[in-house]
């Protein structure tokens, strides 16, 4: 799976590479994005098009409809990369499946990779 990594002091994408099956703390959802974007509070996993980020999704080339966004309270330059395991605020994301625990409170993961999250 190829994928990428772009991060700004107001959001952080990671690109799947294309539309996946993922599991998060509030149910299975598809998308091929997924944001964190610094908010003034958080918020669980939402659609863009379903809440106020969208046009700062859009601005930044992000599909509505192939895009789970979490919202952090934290700086998102300040993410932690371990693997292939990507950290910030209170959300992990785990692009290489799911992990042997969870870490965080808010989180999602490939359903059917591979790679153990790591």
């Amino acid at each position: 799976m190829k994928g990428s990594l772009k991060a700004t002091g107001n959001l952080l994408v990671v690109d799947l590479g294309e539309v996946r099956r993922l599991v998060t703390e509030s149910g299975p959802r598809l998308a091929r994005y997924v944001a964190v974007v610094r908010a003034e509070q958080v918020r669980a996993c939402t659609r863009a098009g379903t809440n106020r980020h969208g046009p700062l999704l859009l601005r930044h080339g992000l599909p509505p409809g192939e895009t789970v966004v979490y919202t952090t309270t934290d700086d998102t330059l300040d993410f932690e990369v371990e693997g292939r395991t990507v950290r910030v605020g209170g959300v992990a994301i785990y692009p290489g499946g799911p992990p042997p625990w969870v870490e965080t409170p808010y989180y999602v993961w490939v359903e059917g990779a591979t790679d153990g999250g790591e």
